[in-house]
């Protein structure tokens, strides 16, 4: 009797999580073929303008191309540097190395307003003029962190003899790392590249204190709009990333199984 009880309320926790995690997501979906031109909430009937319309506000397309090209730097540059920083934390010896970790990883801990007015401070007291480039900067705080706890653990399960073995045969140590070392490492790449990605595009707080005067990513601009109330292209918008995200996420899958990760 107890167990069937308590494998009823396992359920019943489940379906309260899905619904309460989909329903919001399956309504926008749903309000974005809304023929309403004002109002996102008000249902007026079907009509697919909120998809044409989308196409046509300038703002909404230049803040989603900042925020893909911000993204994709942070990523690059984050990913890059956690790999080496994965790679070369290795090689030290347990309490630095423990150390290092530490510092790499704070980010991972601190809030992000505190992130975000500790590096508007940063930039002001060293004159720096805010745009684009501060929020790379600032992405970049919490890319690297994310980035290296996923490369850190993928460095600990290479077989380091493959390594040896490279210099055995006349490589030389960059010919090693580059042909052996980053090969093995380039699916966690892909993942830790995700990753920040999806975190830089999502960001709203950090962004919103360290960018500059019109410098709006999508997430701001969304922000900007819904403080007069939530638009059927703003849903219609939604969608349209929902669909994109679920594509690259299907296809990740797909491609993790196939290396077999």
């Amino acid at each position: 009797m107890i167990a069937l009880a308590s494998k009823w309320f396992t359920r019943a926790v489940l379906a309260a999580s899905l619904v309460g995690l989909y329903a919001p997501i399956a309504m926008t979906l749903a309000y974005s073929f809304n023929a309403s031109k004002r109002l996102g909430t008000v249902w007026r009937g079907f009509s697919l303008d909120p998809y044409r319309r989308v196409f046509e506000q300038r703002e909404l397309l230049d803040a989603l191309g900042a925020s893909l090209l911000i993204g994709f730097l942070t990523s690059c540059v984050a990913v890059l540097l956690g790999t080496l920083a994965a790679i070369g934390l290795a090689q030290w010896r347990p309490l630095r190395r423990g150390i290092g970790q530490a510092i790499l990883s704070l980010p991972l801990v601190t809030p992000d307003i505190v992130i975000g007015i500790s590096l508007a401070v940063f930039f002001l007291a060293l004159r720096v003029e805010k745009g684009w480039g501060t929020v790379v900067l600032a992405h970049g705080v919490f890319g690297i962190a994310y980035a290296y706890v996923v490369l850190a653990s993928a460095v600990r399960d290479l077989d380091e003899n493959l390594y040896w073995a490279a210099l055995d045969c006349g490589a030389t140590p960059r010919q090693a790392l580059l042909r052996v070392t980053l090969p093995l490492l380039l699916p966690a790449m892909g993942v830790a590249w995700l990753l920040v990605f999806a975190l830089s595009f999502d960001d709203f707080v950090i962004t919103f204190l360290t960018k500059g005067p019109g410098a709006d990513t999508l997430p701001i601009e969304i922000y900007g709009q819904m403080r007069f109330g939530v638009r059927p292209d703003t849903n219609a918008l939604f969608a349209l990333l929902f669909v994109a995200t679920l594509v690259v996420a299907v296809a990740a899958a797909r491609l993790g199984r196939r290396l077999d990760l």
